[in-house]
């Protein structure tokens, strides 16, 4: 990357790019400059053993050519490289066959809503110290050795298109990711994530995986069968990724359990899913999408009815409505995506369950059909047995097997405590509940 302060001017690049792009011919031109500055620290067997600071620079841009259409990403800002870059993409475009889902970027103008979640102390926070608070608190709850990853990001963004729309956006996070072991390797695994320091919580994340760990010492193999799961909010992010199912274009391409869903009941009155542009004291969010168009809060479920497919341009004109702000130049995304609150505690949810299991971690999640649902998943740290209305045996040993049209009809509790939730397994920062799902079925190995 060309040497330069963190705070040079993004704009300069994008109309660079622009000017460039439709001196070439094109007719459509976005440009999303993303500066970030994240630095890391990893730590294992109880010390830090890496910490970093990189600040990288990317620059995605879009070119419409005669309704021919193409995407392309590059590092490197030097004038001359980019000057490369644009021309090899535009001489992309003009190859390829005209786009049927070729739609003209918005023109505006827009008004952006001013709630960012940018916390500015995030940008000279020492990060050691936070790394060694949960590090602490994990042993004190149990654990013999630690391991995990803090990482604290500062982002600017600058977008730009060809019909005069421009607009910034600035945002902040630090994400702790923790797991804990006890001696006979039994573990727990704990996260914090926020965009502000305030809400930040080492301690409570540390101690958690460590309190994990101790219970989850020498577990017992599960018999294979089905059980009401209570799933932790860190489970539930992952496993019900349901915002990222309401892209209209998975839905058209029939890549999502939605298809034909749309004003349909797929799940329990109980169950309501938003998407926020930028959730005010949540996490990350962005004011504006790839085409410039302000984000937005849409509803996606409300009182368990499939209301909004998100929407860019291009799949806004194919389907007869408008953009929800969600753009992804070719598929629309979710930028926050936030749970209703149930009026349940995990308390609760443990003395409802007569035979069940908590999952408080996994990861392996495999759809093996996205147009139906029907996916696995590993249980990965912690999970016990629940018998009776209390927690019995560790457990180990299991996958879940299920379909997500099927668990949603099937959610009997839903909390009214959420946590945020973003690592590696769940790349939409989520503000997920615990939730209770009937007769989910737990295979084993034989």
């Amino acid at each position: 990357m060309a040497s330069m302060s963190f705070d040079t001017n993004l704009e300069e690049i994008s109309q660079g790019v622009i000017t460039q792009a439709k001196k070439l011919g094109c007719s459509d031109v976005s440009v999303v400059v993303t500066r970030d500055h994240t630095r890391l620290i990893r730590f294992a067997n109880n010390l830090i053993t890496l910490s970093s600071s990189v600040v990288d620079t990317s620059i995605q841009v879009y070119v419409a050519h005669q309704t021919r259409r193409a995407v392309g990403v590059t590092h490197d800002t030097s004038p001359q490289s980019l000057e490369r870059f644009v021309a090899r993409l535009v001489d992309s475009a003009s190859r390829l066959a005209p786009s049927d889902d070729y739609a003209p970027l918005p023109s505006g103008p827009f008004e952006y809503p001013e709630e960012q979640n940018y916390d500015k102390r995030l940008e000279g926070e020492e990060l050691v110290e936070h790394a060694q608070q949960a590090v602490d608190a994990a042993l004190k709850a149990g654990a013999k050795r630690v391991a995990g990853s803090l990482q604290s990001l500062v982002r600017r963004v600058h977008v730009s298109t060809s019909t005069g729309v421009a607009g910034d956006d600035s945002s902040t996070k630090i994400l702790l990711n923790v797991r804990a072991f006890t001696e006979d390797n039994a573990s727990g695994h704990g996260l914090s994530c926020a965009s502000f320091l305030s809400e930040f919580n080492p301690e409570k994340a540390g101690r958690a995986a460590g309190e994990y760990a101790k219970m989850a010492e020498s577990p017992r193999q599960l018999e294979a069968g089905t059980y009401d799961v209570i799933f932790t909010p860190t489970v539930v992010a992952n496993i019900l990724p349901l915002a990222e199912a309401a892209s209209a274009y998975l839905i058209q391409s029939g890549l999502s359990y939605f298809s034909d869903q749309l004003n349909q009941q797929v799940g329990v009155e109980a169950l309501n899913v938003w998407d926020y542009g930028v959730y005010k004291g949540g996490l990350g969010g962005r004011r504006l999408d790839d085409e410039g168009v302000p984000t937005q809060k849409t509803v996606i479920i409300a009182k368990g009815v499939f209301r909004n497919m998100l929407h860019n341009s291009s799949t806004a004109k194919k389907f007869g409505t408008k953009t929800t702000g969600n753009a992804g130049i070719i598929s629309p995304q979710p930028n926050t995506v936030v749970f209703g609150e149930g009026d349940s505690t995990l308390e609760e949810m443990i003395q409802e369950t007569k035979k069940g299991l908590l999952v408080t971690n996994n990861w392996y999640t495999r759809f093996q059909n996205l147009r139906t649902g029907e996916y696995s998943t590993l249980p990965r740290d912690a999970a016990f047995s629940v018998v009776d209305g209390k927690i019995g045996e560790p457990v180990a040993g299991f996958r879940l097997s299920d379909s997500v049209l099927r668990q949603l009809k099937s959610i009997h509790l839903i909390s009214k405590t959420r946590n945020w939730v973003e690592w590696w397994e769940v790349e939409t920062p989520t503000l997920a509940p615990y939730i209770l799902i009937k007769d989910v079925t737990a295979t084993v190995a034989h």
